[in-house]
């Protein structure tokens, strides 16, 4: 095309050269052939710049058709990568195309055509039009990602979402493991929130004869002796929650509560390692004090008042120094129906890294729906998967590794508040009496809301400060301030999805795992 075109300018140049030497012709003549000249020269070049604006836009057609092609990897057909092109390109180019060719090799993915482009002076050489052709490369570059999905299991996800979710959670796994063929360079974690986490049943200790704990047994990140030293109104410090399950023959389901801060240290909202020497760092098994008679969770025969002062009489309640009680409501209906000391601890156990996607996908199956919204538990425990250190100590420490937390919730923030003399259900940082949430012992719902809002976007800055970029949807909820919340979550303003209804899901899964898969274009 472009030695056509300088052969032309040059054969030009040459005959304006033979008629300024010939002195015997008419100057009208010289004057109007170069003219000529001069006017078939621009014309070229016309149609040069017209080919090379085509071209361009062809190229742009180009890579954004296999970018988004290699974007399906192989949970598409050949057929449906060669429909992608083909929309793409009819989308962005401003003339046909033709001799489209899609070629799709392990993570590579190759496209190609060709443009007519129409020639406004180049019938003089007696062409009409001139094809243009471009070439696009694209694959998966070779990165390694850990992602933890931290999802709401509250009661209002129940039905329609909660199915809604499942089905774009598992198109989320499948189409990313499609791109990434490499299962070493591609981990998830699962994180259900509601108003625990459980961290899993099968970190507590064991206990010998003398329901004492086995030396040596339970996770050394948990508070297994009581030596945490939290508000709360009946297991006080030196008091081990495990031994309390124990002597009433119960087994601890894995929930925790959420740890406090100490002077600087962020236990509640940050990724801080869990040191036996700090006992504010230890994470603090939940158990539910039996409440007074006629309170939802009223569990064991005793007239004791959970806000009195009788340490003795608190401490029967739960067998020990010997005494046992009759555990009126703890019977395999009322544990069904989540009363006792793991009331509330409703969600399931979450999976910490892994690239099992098939157990993963089977997992998140299997997810239900109860309990009240506490977002902040589930983006603190989705930094603490993605950590190199305990709890879980999965976390790959490489700076080179993309961390990833995708945050999901349909509700607000919730602590429960009642009115009664407890102020509120149990929750991960206790009864609003323990004074837990800022040191407020008798905060309105709105107010302990707000809170919690406030903590939930320290968690979130934290995580972001260790590296790890955040994606947030907020779920058929019109709540003014949880939309604010989980926009300033997010780690851009892109990455944040107001999403109206649970039908969308699959879709804002797609452009989320779109995002993070990062591509390259080759050539």
């Amino acid at each position: 095309m472009i030695s056509l075109l300088e052969r032309f300018l040059r054969s030009g140049t040459r005959l304006c050269e033979r008629f300024g030497a010939d002195r015997s012709g008419n100057f009208a003549m010289i004057t109007a052939l170069s003219a000529m000249a001069l006017i078939g020269g621009s014309g070229f070049a016309l149609d040069y710049a017209n080919m090379s604006r085509v071209r361009a836009s062809l190229q742009n057609s180009l890579d954004s058709a296999a970018l988004a092609v290699a974007q399906k990897g192989k949970t598409i057909t050949d057929t449906e990568a060669r429909t992608i092109a083909e929309s793409y390109l009819a989308g962005n180019l401003p003339v046909v195309f033709k001799n489209l060719d899609v070629d799709r090799v392990d993570e590579s993915v190759t496209v190609t055509a060709d443009v007519d482009v129409k020639l406004f002076f180049g019938g003089i050489l007696g062409k009409e039009s001139m094809p243009v052709s471009a070439l696009s490369k694209a694959d998966v570059a070779l990165i390694s990602y850990e992602i933890a999905l931290v999802l709401d299991t509250t009661g209002s996800m129940s039905g329609r979402k909660l199915r809604d979710m499942k089905t774009a959670v598992e198109g989320l796994v499948d189409n990313i493991s499609a791109q990434v063929k490499d299962p070493e360079r591609l981990r998830f974690a699962l994180v259900p929130f509601s108003t625990f986490v459980n961290v899993g049943p099968q970190f507590a200790p064991d206990f010998d004869m003398n329901g004492k704990i086995v030396k040596d047994t339970g996770a050394s990140w948990l508070d297994l002796e009581g030596v945490s030293e939290i508000p709360q109104l009946e297991l006080e410090a030196g008091v081990s929650r495990f031994e309390a399950y124990h002597n009433m023959g119960l087994e601890w389901k894995g929930c925790v509560e959420t740890r406090m801060p100490d002077g600087d240290k962020r236990h509640d909202v940050a990724d801080t390692p869990a040191v036996p020497a700090q006992q504010a760092s230890l994470f603090i098994p939940t158990f539910a004090i039996d409440e007074p008679e006629d309170y939802r969770n009223d569990y064991i025969e005793s007239e004791v008042d959970p806000r009195g002062n009788d340490r003795e009489k608190k401490l029967k309640k739960y067998g020990y120094n010997g005494y046992k009680q009759i555990y009126k409501r703890v019977t395999l209906e009322d544990l069904e129906d989540n009363r006792g000391p793991n009331y509330m601890c409703v969600s399931e156990p979450l999976t910490p890294l892994t690239n099992d996607y098939a157990d993963l996908k089977t997992k998140v199956k299997n997810l239900k729906a109860s309990g009240n919204t506490n977002i902040m538990e589930g983006v603190a425990w989705g930094s603490r998967v993605l950590s190199p250190q305990e709890p879980f100590a999965g976390g790959n420490p490489d700076d080179g590794i993309i961390k990833v937390m995708v945050v999901l919730t349909d509700g607000k923030n919730i602590f429960g508040v009642r009115d009664d003399r407890l102020r509120s259900r149990y929750s991960s940082f206790g009864y609003m009496v323990d004074g837990r949430l800022d040191g407020e012992v008798n905060a309105s719902s709105s107010k302990s809301t707000k809170l919690m809002n406030n903590k939930t976007l320290e968690a979130c800055n934290y995580a972001k400060k260790d590296g790890i970029d955040i994606y947030t949807i907020r779920l058929e909820e019109d709540d003014t301030d949880t939309g604010t919340l989980m926009s300033a979550c997010a780690s851009r303003p892109d990455q944040y999805y107001d999403t109206p209804s649970s039908s969308q899901l699959k879709k804002v899964f797609e452009k989320i795992g779109e995002k993070i898969v990062r591509l390259r274009l080759s050539t």
